[in-house]
């Protein structure tokens, strides 16, 4: 294989959810009345951390009331998901098809850690992951490259010898600027919006495409 290290963002990559966290932000934002729509929801809030969008909606606020908004908002997007969440198309097999190829595989996303075990562990996926980077391990969040960064850092590898899949524009620019290759996921973006970041573009992981990487 062409990668020695493979890394996957979460939301809209190994899950397909973002109509779900589209529904609960919809509801906090009308509980605390703020501006929101699906066009500002896709141009604005994808790839970033929780406590980035919390201050970005009301100001320097504390790490506490960041942390307690995000729980309220990720306790409704749970409760809305639970009973229709599933892996992404292909995923669990192309997983088991990384794993018999001895590459390593992370996870690097900006999603806190309760919505990481909400999904790794309900899903059953959490074993494929050699590493996990969470939102609450960096201090920049996306499309910073931190979290990139880290995630080849913890694999012990150099960026250049990993793949990034990402479905945001935040998650393509900060593994770009990271210094991985990137692979972008059309699921919370059309083709023509990913192509300005990023020259392949895969719709789920049953396409072949992905296992020539």
């Amino acid at each position: 294989m062409k990668h020695k290290g493979f890394i996957f963002d979460m939301d809209g990559v190994v899950v397909d959810n973002h109509t779900f966290h589209f529904k609960a932000w919809m509801e906090f934002s009308k509980k605390y009345n703020f501006p929101l729509n699906s066009e500002i929801y896709r141009d604005t809030f994808n790839g970033k951390t929780n406590a980035d969008l919390f201050r970005m909606i009301f100001g320097n606020i504390s790490d506490q009331k960041c942390k307690e908004y995000g729980d309220e908002k990720e306790s409704w997007y749970q409760t809305l998901y639970k009973k229709e969440m599933k892996p992404h198309t292909g995923l669990v097999e192309y997983l088991d098809f990384l794993k018999a190829q001895n590459v390593k595989i992370a996870l690097g996303t900006s999603a806190p850690p309760m919505n990481v075990d909400f999904t790794l562990d309900n899903l059953s996926l959490r074993h494929y992951f050699d590493v996990i980077i969470d939102g609450s391990k960096v201090e920049k969040g996306k499309p910073d490259p931190q979290v990139y960064e880290l995630c080849a850092k913890e694999l012990g590898l150099a960026p250049k010898d990993c793949v990034v899949f990402e479905d945001s524009l935040a998650g393509l620019q900060s593994g770009k600027a990271a210094g991985c290759s990137i692979i972008g996921v059309a699921t919370s973006h059309t083709e023509q919006e990913l192509k300005i970041y990023v020259n392949q573009i895969i719709h789920n992981f049953a396409e072949p495409s992905v296992f020539l990487l």
